[in-house]
């Protein structure tokens, strides 16, 4: 098995890679770990947890974590990066908490306070009865005050995982806690939380933009590339269906209410679709509430093409939010120079000693 799976991460990350390695430290991305993991489930029937890297660093590790039973890892927090125990710094990642797509960020990031990643919790209920944010925020409180039972508190998510770290946030205000970081990073709402007219607007431009391409002069297609067999396996999740534009009218109890969010992505492995299945219908009960203490919100310039500007629809709910503009998109913002730049911004309302 480490010899199937070593091949498998070599192709992924189109590297030599020895079965000790760090696959991290590597050059592992999150991009690249989906498709070791895509590979691993198709060639072995073995899904392994997207945040399995962060727990079991090599090939080694992970093939032994096999061996014990132990791939799927239902523990709340995971230690992103140690540091002072003190002065802990919590994360929520976007999507399925999948924390490799911030690698880039948490190694920008100088702060010395030990870094602890907020993974979304696998809710065990049907379909049609999905979890609450409310629910998602009682399990994170108890999490993390195990770890810090005193405080103060400091808070950052990017994408949806800033709405929960804003509600835990209000959750631990509630409580009388000290929380004395909040940072929202580029976090969106929901199609049925925004304003009519902000949402008759993103229609207009996703229309005009679709329209625009289908009207633009057509070249010469490529060949398509020959089927191979993981693009046809039972299990994995089917293709998105409908158009934003209706998006909003649909219920998220229903169960299929997923499988139209422009969120959307098919050809996924069966766990990693249970965990997107419960946070975008999670995503789509949440309303938003005013929030009358402090909170940095870092929106980016590009913004999203899917979802309505950051700032229009925050602004209402976050009287005494601190506003900063980030260079990229919803996604470049988090990679690259502009992880750099941003990690910087964070460092400073931080007040972090270098590591």
């Amino acid at each position: 098995m480490i010899e199937t799976l070593n091949a498998i991460c070599q192709q992924a990350m189109r590297r030599p890679i020895s079965s000790d390695d760090d696959l991290i430290q590597k050059g592992l991305n999150a991009n690249r770990a989906l498709k070791i993991i895509k590979a691993f489930w198709i060639g072995a029937g073995i899904e392994l947890d997207v945040n399995i890297f962060y727990r079991c660093r090599s090939v080694r590790a992970i093939v032994n974590a096999i061996s014990r039973g132990d791939v799927i890892d239902d523990r709340k927090i995971i230690t992103l990066r140690e540091g002072d125990a003190s002065r802990p710094l919590f994360i929520y990642a976007g999507g399925v908490s999948f924390f490799l797509e911030m690698q880039e960020l948490i190694n920008a990031i100088r702060y010395d306070g030990t870094i602890y990643g907020i993974r979304h919790k696998d809710f065990d209920v049907e379909r049609d009865n999905p979890p609450t944010i409310a629910q998602e925020v009682e399990v994170s409180l108890a999490a993390i005050t195990t770890i810090d039972p005193r405080g103060p508190y400091r808070l950052l998510g990017y994408s949806f995982g800033g709405v929960q770290a804003l509600e835990l946030a209000r959750r631990l205000k509630a409580e009388g806690r000290d929380v004395a970081f909040l940072a929202m990073l580029d976090s969106p709402q929901n199609d049925h939380s925004w304003r009519w007219r902000d949402w008759a607007g993103l229609m207009r431009r996703i229309v005009f933009r679709q329209l625009k391409s289908r009207l633009r002069p057509k070249h010469r297609p490529k060949p398509a590339p020959s089927s191979s067999a993981s693009d046809h396996v039972a299990g994995q999740s089917p293709p998105r269906r409908g158009h934003q534009l209706m998006f909003r009218f649909r219920n998220p109890r229903h169960a299929d209410y997923p499988t139209f969010a422009p969120q959307w992505a098919g050809g996924h492995t069966p766990v990693y679709v249970n965990s997107a299945r419960q946070i975008i219908q999670m995503k789509g009960l949440y309303r938003p509430m005013p929030f009358d203490d402090d909170v940095v919100f870092f929106y980016s310039k590009g913004g999203s093409p899917i979802d309505c500007d950051a700032r229009t629809i925050w602004t209402p709910y976050l009287p005494h939010a601190e506003w900063v503009c980030c260079a990229g998109n919803h996604q470049s913002m988090i990679v690259g120079r502009n992880a750099k730049t941003l990690a910087a911004e964070l460092d400073e309302r931080l007040g972090s000693t270098a590591v």
